[in-house]
């Protein structure tokens, strides 16, 4: 029997999708002909981000929506209302939901955290993916089969902190607990979560920035065994794994260079 393209013509929302992993993942997903749609927080990013990718696959179905996950207050109304829109309210179903977005947090140390700056870090990683789990838990939005997948973001750091992750690697323990917990919530619907490392991606190169070139070289000799930062298209095939693979769940896949190993 010859092996199918479990991609082809499935349905991808990618929240994140605008930069960094979840733009790797819908280039990925798009070149195996999924029909993509990118969530991003501000409208002309979302066109520019569209564009581009058009231009990469220019016969591939892509669209874009905006949506600001960091909208605490409204985030139930806005992402029913996104669902709704992306799968013309219910009546094209989504097979595979992607759940890259992140903001550009201060990390606090233990010594500088008070109760504003430790939570503030759940709001998009943690909360946004908790709304998303009660939407698909009615059915409407996405096929409920376990052809069909919603995917987490977390991080190595949580297994392994460096000095002053305490509350960060809260807040990725916190997904990797909503993953597992939405894993049976949701079944036969599949949640898993893919833990990067130190990927190159435009929010990484800040870091980079700051320690300098030279600080740079000797970190990538000591935090991985491969001795490079990883590229968003190695890390997008995690996620493909999760999307095409029907029997995995409530797990976790790294792509972390050895990072766990170091």
């Amino acid at each position: 029997m010859a092996h199918p393209n479990r991609l082809h013509n499935a349905r991808v929302l990618i929240f994140g999708g605008t930069s960094g992993i979840g733009f790797g993942v819908a280039s990925m997903a798009l070149s195996n002909g999924a029909i993509v749609t990118i969530s991003g927080s501000a409208q002309p990013k979302v066109d520019a981000k569209v564009q581009e990718l058009q231009r990469y696959y220019p016969s591939a179905s892509v669209n874009g929506v905006p949506l600001d996950l960091s909208d605490t207050t409204n985030i139930e109304a806005n992402m029913e209302a996104l669902l709704k829109k992306v799968t013309n309210d219910g009546e094209h179903k989504l097979d595979h939901i992607v759940h890259c977005a992140g903001d550009a947090l201060q990390l606090p140390k233990i010594y500088e955290m008070n109760p504003e700056n430790a939570l503030r870090g759940f709001h998009v990683r943690w909360l946004t993916g908790a709304v998303i789990g009660k939407l698909l838990a009615t059915g409407k939005y996405m096929h409920t089969s376990p052809s069909s997948s919603f995917t987490l973001t977390g991080g190595v750091n949580t297994v392994k902190p460096g000095p002053g992750w305490s509350i960060g690697a809260s807040w990725g323990g916190a997904s990797e607990g909503l993953m597992r917990g939405l894993a049976v919530d949701l079944k036969p619907i599949r949640v898993n979560l893919v833990a990067p490392g130190a990927i190159d991606t435009p929010l990484f190169q800040n870091f980079v920035d700051n320690v300098g070139r030279e600080r740079e070289q000797e970190m990538k000799k000591t935090f991985t065994l491969l001795e490079t930062w990883g590229d968003v298209k190695d890390t997008a095939e995690a996620y493909g794994w999760f999307m095409r693979d029907h029997y995995v769940t409530g797990t976790i896949a790294s792509s972390d260079g050895g990072r766990l190993l170091v």
